[in-house]
């Protein structure tokens, strides 16, 4: 457990193992605790970083505000990586997550192998797409904690015992009320559709089947025009999972990703 300076402001982030190293970035709302199931399995065999992005868990704001898109969070990642020397990290993002781990992937290539995107950032167009605009942002800005807490619970899968899915819930409430909502206009504005022809990383999915927010046929659709472009990309479906998969079925997640990260090799 540890702290990096970054323009000026205290980074938390847990580092641990050794080996290939990995970055996981959490979702909105959440912080390094929503990798809790996942750390020790991965550090066994690579060098694993956890961040709390700024203004989650124990990061302090940047600039004594939230950000409101992927490309200052992508910054950070990019600051963090270069302060560290962190050599070739492949990003592990979930959600608002994955979304700045795909911006990093475009903003600095250079810096990354690529990005495993964890229910998240995939392109929202077409039939397929989940609209998160209109009224609903309206209603979360009046109360984004119950908002968040409420729609965290519809997003998990039907076999996440009710137990767990209060604890998810529960993790999902510790940030401010303007944090939170200042990540749902960070998951809701990312835009890959339109930078799609930038990518050159790879970019592999895995997916709930029960996550309405990201669905699997979102996730399937970009897939396939990231490889018509020559882009490596692929989709995992975890079955009767939801939106956060690490956490709803941590075992099964850690499977799956073992399998995804053996496509860098």
């Amino acid at each position: 457990m540890s702290y990096v300076m970054l323009e000026g402001s205290r980074l938390y982030y847990e580092e641990k193992g050794s080996g290939i190293p990995l970055i996981f970035i959490h979702g909105a709302s959440q912080d390094t605790l929503s990798w809790r199931d996942n750390i020790d399995h991965f550090a066994e065999i690579h060098k694993v970083f956890a961040i709390d992005m700024p203004g989650h868990g124990k990061s302090d704001l940047i600039n004594g505000r939230p950000t409101r898109n992927t490309d200052e969070h992508a910054a950070v990642i990019a600051n963090f990586i270069k302060t560290l020397e962190i050599k070739d990290p492949i990003l592990i993002g979930h959600s608002m997550g994955a979304a700045i781990s795909i911006t990093t992937a475009l903003n600095f290539p250079t810096e990354i192998q690529g990005v495993v995107a964890v229910d998240g950032g995939a392109a929202f167009l077409g039939a397929a797409g989940v609209n998160y605009r209109g009224n609903i942002l309206i209603d979360a800005e009046i109360n984004p904690g119950d908002w968040m807490e409420t729609s965290i619970l519809s997003v998990l899968g039907k076999t996440t015992p009710m137990a767990r899915r209060k604890q998810i819930a529960m993790d999902c409430t510790r940030c401010s009320s303007y944090v939170q909502y200042s990540d749902l206009l960070t998951y809701t504005s990312f835009s890959f559709a339109s930078r799609m022809h930038e990518a050159r990383l790879p970019v592999y999915y895995i997916v709930g089947e029960d996550d309405w927010s990201t669905t699997v046929k979102i996730c399937t659709e970009t897939a396939n025009k990231l490889e018509a472009r020559g882009v490596k990309s692929g989709v995992w479906e975890l079955k009767g999972v939801g939106h956060i998969p690490q956490s709803e079925q941590p075992a099964v997640f850690n499977k799956i990703l073992e399998e995804v990260l053996g496509k860098f090799k």
